[in-house]
């Protein structure tokens, strides 16, 4: 594990790629945490700070076949995408205000997409599939379908509105995010578990649902390819057979359910991660078919 001081524009200013593993929850910031970090940058230009810290990125580095470098966001997708965001809201209204003091230009090709690269590889971050297609037609300016529902189009509006207050100058904006602070830590798969590491991160603080657990527990075991498989054919329709506003809450409600239905005994609610791991490693039921009878039922 190596961890390296950082700010998110020279994070995001390389030719990486961030991917937002299937196994991870889907983007989840509501608006308080959003306005929160806004009133955060906000003080931050205004008490005229040099820098704050916004937290840790925790990422596994692979190389593409193209040469090029994918990270595999194992903590801080949360922050990324809503700096993210809000970069995309910055560079709309810089677009629609060009003489605001900010390029907006400059923000979509160093900040948003790698130019040289084509189809998705193209994004600086790709998230998971349920919110890709909101995040993607918001960095390219396309129309969004009145049918598609995502925090991602919520909390841009949200920032969008905060940037036409003008609270806070465009350009001063800028140079405020550039300020924000970040722990880049790379693991090495060769030592680090990357499993361990991300209940130890939920364990001391992190704000995960069970069913959140319990997909990164089903899922980051399989390898990539059955990974997606098991992803866009089983969890997914899973996922979406509850209320979308409500489904982490919902999930966790089912999968007490599920366990007592397994297990002919209610669990505590704080246990049912717990429960469910002890319920598949003494069946030892393979995951496409554990899966598939989650599905079902």
């Amino acid at each position: 594990m190596n961890a390296f001081k950082s700010n998110i524009y020279k994070y995001l200013g390389g030719t990486c790629q961030y991917l937002i593993p299937l196994y991870q929850r889907t983007y989840s910031w509501e608006r308080e945490q959003c306005v929160r970090l806004w009133n955060d940058i906000v003080t931050l230009h205004k008490e005229k700070r040099e820098g704050h810290f916004v937290g840790s990125i925790v990422r596994i580095d692979e190389a593409s076949a193209a040469g090029s470098t994918t990270a595999m966001i194992i903590d801080g997708q949360q922050r990324l995408t809503t700096l993210t965001l809000l970069l995309i809201a910055l560079r709309d209204y810089a677009t629609k205000h060009p003489d605001c003091g900010v390029n907006p230009d400059k923000i979509t090709k160093s900040l948003l997409i790698n130019e040289f690269e084509q189809g998705d590889d193209r994004y600086k971050l790709l998230i998971t599939q349920s919110d890709r297609d909101a995040l993607i037609k918001k960095i390219e300016g396309a129309p969004i379908p009145a049918s598609l529902r995502s925090r991602v189009i919520d909390n841009y509006a949200l920032f969008a509105g905060q940037i036409e207050k003008l609270e806070i100058n465009p350009s001063d904006l800028y140079d405020a995010i550039g300020k924000l602070q970040i722990v880049d830590i790379v693991l090495d798969r060769q030592y680090d578990d990357p499993q361990a590491i991300f209940e130890s991160l939920n364990s001391t603080g992190m704000d995960l649902m069970d069913s959140d657990l319990i997909r990164n527990y089903l899922l980051m075991g399989l390898d990539s390819v059955k990974q997606i498989q098991v992803y866009n054919n089983i969890w997914r329709p899973t996922e979406i057979l509850f209320d979308y506003e409500h489904q982490s809450e919902l999930l966790d409600n089912f999968f007490r359910d599920y366990l007592t239905m397994k297990l002919a005994r209610i669990p505590k609610k704080n246990e049912v991660y717990k429960e469910f791991r002890s319920y598949h490693s003494a069946n030892k039921i393979p995951i496409n078919d554990l899966c598939q009878d989650i599905y079902s039922y």
